[in-house]
């Protein structure tokens, strides 16, 4: 489920160290209710021209910390998708339970409703199809809620 967002985990690469760790303290705010949504369309456009869109694929609504920050940056450094090789420890068994997670639609839409003033990151995941094996990959967006304004997002992984 989380496997690309909290672990990343291949055989390549020296394991990352982290130095901050979780607390839930600082990631409460995303159990607050705020007047925001936060919705976009997530998708990726494959070197043919063909989208791939997040078609009944889980989205998660994560709050920024600094824990989130550094898990985030090792993972996916400075791009919206995520580093091949990245080996990193498992997360806090808390870290999920501080997320919040909906389904895309057809379309690729998505929306979180309710959402508190804060900064967060929205992972979408993204399916590519094979005819051997379920591969996901996860595309990701930095937002901001402030004064309760609502947030639309079109998340296309670059």
């Amino acid at each position: 489920m989380l496997t690309f967002l909290v672990s990343a985990c291949t055989s390549l690469g020296a394991p990352v160290v982290l130095t901050a760790s979780f607390d839930p303290h600082v990631a409460s705010f995303i159990n607050e209710s705020g007047s925001a949504r936060i919705s976009g369309q997530a998708f990726v456009r494959r070197n043919s021209g063909k989208l791939l869109r997040a078609v009944g694929t889980d989205v998660f609504l994560v709050p920024r910390t600094p824990y989130a920050d550094e898990r985030i940056a090792a993972i996916y450094g400075d791009y919206k998708q995520q580093r091949w090789g990245v080996w990193m420890p498992d997360a806090d068994p808390l870290y999920e339970q501080y997320m919040r997670k909906t389904i895309a639609s057809s379309g690729g839409s998505f929306s979180f409703n309710h959402v508190a003033d804060g900064e967060y990151y929205v992972v979408a995941m993204i399916h590519l199809p094979s005819d051997y094996s379920f591969h996901e990959f996860p595309v990701i967006e930095r937002v901001s809620v402030q004064g309760g304004e609502s947030v639309r997002l079109v998340m296309r992984g670059y």
